[in-house]
């Protein structure tokens, strides 16, 4: 499509198979439901394009891929009641993941972003799983109910604001950990830096970890620093 794309599906929002989109010099929105069977796929071509899926019902069965370019060019995907699987991908700005599916979250695939990253999973107790992350701004995990997270960055790991209802764990496997945001842990919390000498450092916003904190550094000035 040359220029911006919504997605209709008062027209015919039932996919069977696979759904590939392209918007070559505009966004890509919704307006009403979407429910795509096999793996979807979302593509702004032009610099800053956004990606924004959130008005009607989704329901996005299969993997997603999302690619937008510039550091404007957010992505959001709010998949409502259903499991959200996220495919190789690439976002230049901002990435925005919801799901009220007890499945929750999950990645197959490395998740490039250039911003900052959300998920959050706002019912059924939700879990958030990414062990394939390559976030360079902030990470924000929200779970709903019970819900665990875990997330594995490929980079360092700065937290924003998060609120983790189950158990939390966290790698950086290539920079340190770091805090620009409250963080709030009801269950256990498990925080690991796999580089040598990286460290892990949450003092400087308000903590409430309400469980067992497991720590892992390696190197002789791999620090570890929490005021909760």
């Amino acid at each position: 499509n040359n220029g911006d794309l919504f997605i209709n599906g008062s027209t015919d929002g039932a996919v069977g198979g696979t759904l590939t989109v392209t918007a070559t010099t505009g966004d890509i929105t919704d307006t009403e439901d979407l429910a795509v069977t096999g793996a979807s796929s979302f593509t702004t071509s032009a610099t800053n394009a956004t990606i924004t899926l959130d008005a009607g019902t989704l329901n996005l069965a299969g993997g997603v891929t999302l690619s937008t370019t510039g550091t404007t060019g957010h992505a959001t995907i709010d998949n409502h009641t259903n499991a959200l699987e996220i495919d190789t991908s690439s976002v230049g700005g901002n990435l925005t993941l919801v799901s009220g599916h007890v499945n929750g979250i999950t990645d197959d695939g490395n998740v490039t972003v250039g911003g900052n990253f959300k998920a959050t999973t706002d019912a059924n107790s939700g879990a958030i799983s990414l062990g394939t992350m390559l976030v360079d701004g902030t990470v924000s995990l929200n779970t709903n109910g019970t819900g665990d997270a875990t997330i594995v960055n490929d980079n360092g790991l700065e937290f924003t604001t998060s609120d983790v209802n189950g158990d939390l764990s966290a790698t950086a496997t290539a920079g340190n950990i770091i805090q620009s945001g409250n963080l709030e842990v009801a269950l256990t919390s498990s925080f690991t830096t796999s580089a040598t000498n990286a460290m892990i450092t949450l003092n400087t916003n308000t903590n409430n970890l309400a469980g067992g904190v497991t720590l892992s550094t390696t190197g002789s000035t791999g620090h570890a620093t929490i005021d909760n």
